[in-house]
């Protein structure tokens, strides 16, 4: 997250007394909270997802809508959930926690638990129905929506075991694309699982530059993740391979589909070849490019096949 300083004024004043600094209004602070910020991400997700359904078969409008609308509280519930199993695992503490996070914005961590049960169970009962009006076998899949519940929580949370990265492919990338295109179209193609494996890497880059930045903090804190499990040249060969294989991937598509539109994408390859250069440079932890890069990269690769394909 950007880092902000106070200027001094040029002109001496009288001294004041201090003021202790406000917190944002609860409804400000809730919104911070939530991480719409990574919400839109998911959104463009889903709408990458349909530009590839629509070019495999025929979309309903309605089932389309259903299919954006449900992400919304499902990914509000990832952001609240994992911020509550951090802060009773001690991962996130008063004095060091992250910045726009709730424990930072003196949210009641109990109502944030709350609020995220209720956005999950909202977003879990509308993808149950369209797996289930989809096929009824296909609810065989809907545990793996259940995935993210032990990231960061349960009796052994799988991202404090060095998982995290593989949850986030298979869970935030992978099962995403491909459930959207599966309950609108009745069908998984070749050019799916090519868009589903995309997505999955970039969600674990995401996943894996945050454990990179963040590995001196999780280790104190009793989390190991992959970075831990790496050398720092490993981790830079990894993080290229998590980075640059989406594009392969978009390539095919537009092979396959025989369509140039699916290789939009491929204009943000400036952008992640930067990226890979400015990691592989860096002596890893907090001399990183920001994360920050992360979702805008993902949003802008997921936006441009998106607007490409539906042009």
């Amino acid at each position: 997250m950007p880092e902000f300083r106070s200027e001094q004024s040029a002109f001496p004043s009288a001294p004041v007394a201090s003021v202790p600094a406000r917190r944002p209004a609860p409804v400000r602070a809730w919104i911070s909270a939530m991480g719409l910020q990574m919400t839109v991400v998911v959104l463009l997700q889903v709408a990458f997802a349909l530009a590839v359904a629509r070019q495999v078969g025929t979309l309903s409008t309605g089932r389309a809508l259903l299919t954006l609308a449900l992400f919304v509280p499902e990914s509000i519930a990832r952001r609240l959930l994992n911020d509550y199993d951090d802060y009773k695992r001690g991962v996130d503490v008063p004095e060091t926690a992250r910045k726009g996070g709730a424990l930072a914005l003196g949210l009641s961590m109990e109502r944030v638990r709350a609020v995220g049960l209720v956005c999950f169970t909202a977003g879990i009962a509308a993808l149950g129905w369209l797996l289930w009006t989809a096929n009824p076998w296909s609810l065989l899949v809907l545990p793996l929506s259940f995935g993210m519940l032990v990231y960061s929580g349960g009796p052994v949370p799988l991202g404090h075991r060095g998982l995290g990265e593989v949850m986030d492919f298979v869970i935030n990338g992978f099962y995403v694309v491909a459930v959207v295109v599966w309950v609108n179209v009745r069908a998984l193609p070749f050019e799916a699982v090519m868009a589903a494996t995309a997505a999955g890497f970039l969600f674990t880059a995401t996943m894996f530059h945050n454990d990179l930045r963040d590995s001196a903090e999780d280790l104190r804190a009793g989390k190991r993740t992959l970075a831990h499990a790496l050398s720092p040249r490993a981790s830079k060969v990894w993080y290229a391979l998590f980075v640059l294989t989406p594009y392969p991937c978009v390539a095919l598509i537009a092979y396959t589909f025989d369509s140039l539109r699916f290789a939009a994408p491929l204009l943000t390859l400036p952008h992640a070849l930067w990226l890979v250069a400015g990691v592989t440079r860096s002596r890893l932890g907090g001399t990183m490019p920001s994360w920050m890069h992360l979702p805008r990269l993902l949003a802008s690769f997921f936006a441009l096949l998106a607007l490409a394909a539906w042009i």
